[in-house]
């Protein structure tokens, strides 16, 4: 199997951990901490591009891809009308993959 495809057991088993996460970025108070919510998907079913589609499944749009190259390091920021954006970021070199509030 592709692991370019979302499948439905692996959108089913992450989804309500994703959507657990974005409620806690929504009722955050920026006051509160200093630190960034981040959520460590590494090692998982997950990958950069089931990440995204999941979110958009969730009503997200990716509106900006960054990559730097031979480090392999990667940003995609996901927007939702009225709804904080969140950033999808890693590294290819040691398959970290990171959902975080953006800062």
């Amino acid at each position: 199997m592709s692991t370019w495809v979302l499948t439905d057991e692996v959108k089913d088993q992450y989804t309500p951990i994703i959507q657990e996460f974005i409620n806690k970025v929504e009722t955050a108070n920026p006051q509160d901490t200093e630190e960034l919510l981040e959520i460590d998907l590494s090692d998982t079913a997950l990958n950069p591009y089931t990440l995204e589609q999941l979110l958009k499944s969730l009503g997200y749009e990716s509106s900006e891809h960054n990559y730097n190259g031979w480090q392999m390091d990667y940003w995609i920021t996901m927007s939702k009308g009225g709804a904080k954006p969140l950033d999808i970021n890693g590294t290819g070199i040691t398959f970290e993959l990171k959902l975080s509030e953006v800062g």
